[in-house]
């Protein structure tokens, strides 16, 4: 796999999405040439601050009790104008349509207040050949302004066939140390969760990300779904909003690992055991058979 030079885009104020949507949609008929070369591109934007109106409506939806509390899963939905843009620029080798994100880890180096201002990017980073293909990890980053990181994520999306060289066979790739459902069956916890219809317009009004898969079923259904299926930032923060209060304080690090998606309208059973070092835990299909996601929270 070869990269190119750093480049870094400074921008303005975060980017209108329509643009990127357009891109990405034309882009879902170019093939992808091998051996992949990944551009070493960093999207920034500086002394942004958060909208009340927005982390309100984002809590109301993901479930948390606090209107002003700012989730450690709030971030990224800033950082959506910034990645998509990141990846529909000329010059990025894969088509955005048909990524499909397979993992996701927060960490918070400490609370961030409603009313602080921040820097915000987003890079490309580390790509690896896994049996399924290619996977690309997107790191996200939002600072004190001029100064340290307060708060950081790990994106990991994966095309599926792609190698970045034909003629090296694809490479087993590590395997997140996260498991399907929690080891210590007899002290899990489990807890209801509902998905309604429209979760995936209400999520979209509010991250921007119009993905048709998530939107009605009729849209779903031309990408293969049998009906529009759950964000997965939706679902890792309705996690996060039931489990959090569990905790002793607040958390500072959120390890999930995307299986199944979670079909719209839905329920789910979330399954968890809590650990002297943090809680372990998996969002289970109501009848209790396929994985939705699974992971940690410390």
């Amino acid at each position: 796999m070869s990269t190119t030079s750093a480049r870094v885009f400074d921008l303005p104020a975060l980017p209108p999405v329509l643009p990127a949507f357009a891109r990405a949609a034309w882009s879902a008929t170019r093939s992808v040439r091998t051996p992949v070369t990944m551009p070493d591109w960093t999207v920034r934007v500086a002394g942004l601050s958060f909208d009340r109106s927005q982390v309100a409506a984002y809590n109301a939806l993901c479930g948390f009790a606090n209107a002003e509390q700012v989730a450690m899963t709030y971030p990224q939905v800033l950082a959506t104008p910034l990645y998509l843009n990141l990846m529909t620029r000329p010059g990025f080798p894969l088509p955005l349509m048909g990524l499909v994100h397979v993992r996701n880890s927060i960490e918070c180096r400490r609370a961030l207040a409603i009313d602080e201002h921040f820097d915000i990017s987003v890079g490309l980073g580390v790509t690896r050949e896994v049996r399924a293909g290619l996977e690309l990890d997107l790191g996200i980053a939002l600072s004190e302004v001029g100064g340290d990181v307060l708060w950081q994520a790990t994106m990991t999306l994966l095309k599926r066939g792609v190698r970045s060289d034909d003629s090296t066979p694809a490479l087993s790739g590590p395997k997140p140390a996260l498991q399907d459902a929690p080891a210590e069956a007899v002290l899990a916890q489990y807890l209801r969760i509902q998905a309604p219809e429209d979760t995936g317009r209400r999520y979209a009004r509010i991250s921007q990300d119009y993905n048709p898969i998530h939107l009605h079923a009729a849209t779903a259904k031309l990408f293969g779904f049998k009906r529009a299926i759950a964000h997965g930032l939706w679902s890792k923060a309705r996690v996060l909003a039931e489990l959090q209060p569990k905790l002793p304080c607040a958390p500072r690090r959120f390890d999930v690992s995307f299986r199944q998606p979670l079909l719209l309208p839905g329920r789910a059973t979330l399954r968890y055991v809590q650990e002297p070092t943090g809680i372990e835990f998996a969002l289970l299909e109501a009848s209790g058979g396929k994985v939705h996601l699974s992971g940690t929270l410390r």
